[in-house]
């Protein structure tokens, strides 16, 4: 008998949708991916993983990769030449994750004369007087393609980048498909809770109902594969420069790849574990609609998931949103009734 996944049609749509609009803002089948997530956090690693699968579906070339801290201005202008640069997408444009907007200011002023395309992104500042003067670079810049994933952060980026491309696209992440469970439930309920300064602290409500509670950074995990992984990454980037690039940037990409595959397995282990979720990340969301999991989303400090399901999946079956943690711990327990076998359904379609 096949079953169909709850959300699939939505989780296709929204694939298509930014595989369609980076393909035209990008005009080239060659480009640089700035911005590695190279930490534990499992969400930056499915936007990864769906930015590669999206760009090689339209027959886009990375031809050369870093983190926010290892850029090589000679091996990027080497490898890539005059082709679009890349900016990873995610929710750190602004003032609450500071290292990573300088890089960006420092991208747009390496290479002036490049098109640099930011894809999707959530913006806050929460100093708007910071805001214009931490933006000065992109806005001066004179080709630049601005990527948002929900329409508060395009009238901001609007009214900040008058003249940039800005445009509404969802995350990356949609671009791997559904993914399958690795195995049956083992909890009713599993709460995964920003441990970080986004959370709001609901984490104490869930554990006295009982339930179990994690984040990404204590999920089921390979250290010792990882920083393997790592050490690999660091002896490469030493000796890398635009004489070597050639060879060290196939390491480089090959083992980026990896650790972001590493990161999304242990989240779908993690998520396995729980016939229905609750969560407040964002990719907590997008992950339950990709592995076909009922569950309940609280928001973020500033509004960033009642932001993008607004604008991109408050047609989904599968979620309901909550406002307290009490009233998730309701939801989630209507879940349970709604969908009494979401795991074997889940398991079968996979």
């Amino acid at each position: 008998m096949t079953v169909t996944r709850p959300d699939a049609a939505l989780v296709h749509r929204l694939g298509t949708r930014w595989q369609e609009s980076v393909s035209a803002a990008l005009g080239s089948d060659r480009a640089a991916l700035l911005d590695f997530p190279g930490h534990k956090n499992v969400g930056d690693s499915l936007i990864w993983l769906g930015e590669r699968a999206l760009l090689e579906r339209a027959g886009t070339r990375v031809d050369y990769a870093c983190e926010h801290h290892s850029l090589v201005p000679g091996a990027l202008r080497a490898r890539n030449g005059a082709h679009p640069v890349l900016l990873h997408g995610g929710g750190n444009f602004g003032d609450v994750w500071p290292d990573y907007q300088r890089f960006r200011e420092d991208v747009a002023r390496r290479f002036p004369d490049q098109r640099i395309v930011q894809l999707p992104q959530s913006i806050w500042y929460s100093d708007p007087a910071g805001a214009a003067a931490g933006s000065a670079a992109l806005r001066a810049h004179r080709d630049l393609h601005l990527m948002v994933r929900d329409r508060r952060s395009l009238a901001e980026a609007e009214r900040m980048f008058p003249d940039a491309a800005v445009s509404l696209v969802p995350d990356a992440a949609f671009g791997l498909g559904p993914l399958a469970r690795t195995g049956p439930a083992e909890v009713d309920v599993l709460c995964l809770m920003r441990d970080d300064r986004e959370g709001v602290g609901h984490a104490a409500t869930f554990r006295a109902a009982g339930m179990t509670v994690t984040d990404w950074g204590t999920h089921a995990f390979d250290h010792r594969a990882w920083t393997l992984k790592r050490r690999t990454v660091g002896a490469v980037r030493r000796v890398e420069s635009a004489a070597t690039s050639r060879l060290t940037q196939p390491v480089l990409r090959a083992t980026y790849d990896a650790m972001a595959r590493q990161n999304l397995q242990a989240g779908v282990r993690t998520f396995s574990r729980g016939r229905v979720v609750i969560t407040d990340r964002l990719h907590g969301h997008i992950l339950c609609l990709l592995l076909g999991i009922p569950h309940v989303v609280l928001d973020n400090s500033y509004g960033k998931i009642a932001d993008f399901r607004e604008a991109w999946t408050a047609d989904s079956v599968l979620t309901r949103t909550a406002t307290t943690a009490d009233e998730a711990v309701e939801a989630a327990r209507g879940l349970l009734r709604e969908f009494p076998a979401a795991a074997e359904q889940v398991r079968a379609a996979g």
